[in-house]
This record gives structure tokens, sequence and C-alpha cells, in this order.
């Protein structure tokens, strides 16, 4: 299966159950630019049906650009005054992309390439919410160019983020929302201490990895499925928002 393919999946997966709170929210911060025609597939389509959805235009999210997709782009065409073609067009993209700024404690998506991998700088402190568990943690950037690697603050930030894992470090990807100079950020991580670590007085032997929208894994560049799946199932909260798990 190829890499688009398994992405794909990841994104459908995240985004086959869409509720009413993601319909009412700002669409994402990923955006899509380059004209699409109908018979287009992958994960741009689903960018553009996602876009559609939280315009109020429901149809299956299914990342592949037929008919329904159509119907629901030339619906939203003609109630912008543009010509209903249901082809995505320069014009029809710059409007159902169009979104105000966004709001203080609006949950973020920012792709990593296009500005999300500055959102944090290197050696900032920044708040980590694990959204199943409702437990947050206090984390530090300490580098990272294809994603963000962190180390708990102190001590007790590791012991809570280990508590998101049920006390035992692991490399599943929990889906997580950061909090940064009040701007909040859908992303996901995984939760195995490893490889170099700056912070000797943490309790923790390494550091963790923290994946945008688009992010990669270092050595062979992969987008990762699991991690694009956490991050978009943190983008359905909000920092306020009760545990999605009890």
């Amino acid at each position: 299966m190829s890499i688009n393919r398994r992405l794909l999946l990841a994104l459908l997966a995240a985004l086959c159950l869409v509720t009413p709170a993601l319909m009412a929210s700002p669409p994402p911060q990923a955006a899509l630019t380059q004209p699409l025609n109908p018979g287009a597939r992958g994960a741009q389509v689903l960018l553009l049906q996602q876009a559609l959805h939280h315009r109020g235009y429901p149809h299956p999210a299914d990342g592949a650009y037929g008919q329904a997709t159509m119907a629901a782009l030339a619906a939203f065409q003609q109630d912008q005054g543009l010509p209903a073609t249901g082809r995505a067009d320069t014009a029809s993209l710059k409007l159902l992309f169009s979104r105000p700024a966004p709001a203080p404690g609006d949950t973020l998506l920012p792709y990593w390439y296009a500005g999300g991998s500055d959102l944090i700088p290197w050696g900032a402190e920044f708040e980590v919410k694990d959204v199943r568990s409702g437990i947050t943690f206090n984390a530090r950037r300490m580098m990272g160019t294809s994603h963000l690697d962190a180390e708990p603050v102190t001590s007790f930030d590791t012991m809570e983020m280990k508590r998101a894992y049920s006390g035992k470090w692991s490399w599943a990807r929990r889906p997580i929302l950061l909090r940064y100079r009040g701007q909040v950020i859908a992303a996901s991580m995984n939760g195995m201490p490893h490889s170099y670590n700056f912070n000797r007085m943490n309790a923790m032997d390494g550091h963790f990895c923290i994946h945008f929208f688009g992010s990669r894994i270092d050595g062979n560049q992969r987008i990762d499925d699991a991690h694009v799946q956490a991050a978009m199932e943190a983008a359905r909260t909000r920092w306020e928002d009760p545990p999605t798990q009890q």
C-alpha cells in the first residue's frame, strides 16, 4: 500500500464521523490551494470535503471527488454567487477556505511545512493536554525539523504524562492539544522516551515526539498514519472540553 493510500485511509477514519461541534467550528488551518477536478482522489479531496462539511454542506467524506462532492460544491458556489459548476477552481477554493483570524481558544490544525513548525519555537515551554484522559502537563521544545522533539519540564510533568499512558511508556499515538501564547494546536504524541535529552532533572531518560498535521518521521521521512489520525481526533476538541474517554 502506498504512503498516499495509507494517509487517505487514516484521514478517512478520522473524518468519517462528522459531529455537530466539528461542523460548527472554524475550518482547519490546513487549506487546499491548487484546483481539483472531478475524479480526483486522495488527501487533498478529503480537505475539500471537510471544508464543505464545515460550511454546512454535508456529504460523505470518502476522499473521492464524485457526484456527491460536485453537488455539495455546486450548492456552495451558488450560495456565494459563483458559477455552480461543481469544480474546485481557484475562486471557489479561495472563498471556501477563507476564514476570520482564529479567536482565542479555537483549535488550530496547522500544516507542519506551511508555518506549523514555527508556531512553537525551540526552547519554548507549552502546555500539553491529553484529549482522551484530560491529563495536562508542561513540556519544552528541544528541537526537531521533521516534527517537534519535546521533553517534560519537571519530574511531576513526566509523572503526569506517564499517567496518561496508564503508567507504562508506549509508542502508541495519542491525540493532544498544545497551548502556547493563547493558541491551541491539535497534534499527536508518542509516549516512549528515546534518544537524547537535555533536561537531567525531569526523571525522563530521553525525549518524546509531537507530530502536527503533515509532519514526518525522522529517517525515512514517512507521514505516519496513526499520528495523522490522532491529530485529526484532537482537532475536533477544544481545550476546555471534558475528556473524550472516561
